[in-house]
């Protein structure tokens, strides 16, 4: 069983330093926040595409 007084300084949750060090290395550069934007528009595009060209076809099919 744990006494009162051992406490592990090394990881101290209240430690402020610690805490800006982790939280910095966690956030995401501006680079990538760009590329994941290009990325999601690039993907919400091809899906209106292809939505498009079902449409297309679907016409196509009906009129014939």
């Amino acid at each position: 069983m744990a006494r009162k007084d051992d406490f592990d300084w090394l990881d101290d949750p209240f430690d402020e330093k610690k805490a800006a060090r982790e939280q910095a290395q966690a956030a995401t550069s501006g680079g990538t926040k760009i590329a994941l934007g290009c990325g999601c528009l690039a993907v919400v595009v091809g899906i209106v595409v292809l939505l498009i060209f079902v449409g297309i076809n679907m016409i196509d099919v009906l009129a014939s």
